[in-house]
């Protein structure tokens, strides 16, 4: 059976875009909301039942959290790039799990849920 978490977190950082024309050329701040969806065969779960910990991206938000993205980042820190860079240490911890990443530049109350059937 194939179960869909999901799981959303928040954090606060500062950067500016590189090679870019406008307002966000110049260091600001955000405060961040990710979303992440994991899915995968329960076959994955661990002895305790779970396929992932929604611990997993809080220790990921943390290694960005409070920090200016431009020292952190080999790439400007886009939002495209936000996205990808948590996408990646995702996917790099658990490649047998499919994960969907969603950024946001504005703050929404936090959910956390499992799904299980069809859509």
């Amino acid at each position: 059976m194939i179960l869909t978490l999901y799981t959303e977190d928040f954090f606060d950082s500062s950067h500016h875009l590189c090679n870019y024309e406008g307002k966000c050329a110049f260091p600001h701040g955000h405060t961040w909301k990710v979303s992440v969806w994991v899915r995968g065969d329960e076959k994955y779960k661990d002895k305790s039942g779970i396929l992932w910990d929604f611990g997993n991206l809080k220790r990921i938000i943390k290694k960005i959290d409070h920090a200016n993205l431009n020292e952190l980042f080999t790439e400007s820190p886009s939002v495209e790039n936000i996205a990808k860079y948590i996408y990646t240490e995702l996917i790099d911890a658990r490649p047998e799990l499919s994960f969907k990443v969603r950024v946001y530049e504005k703050v929404v109350s936090k959910k956390s849920y499992c799904e299980i059937g069809g859509f």
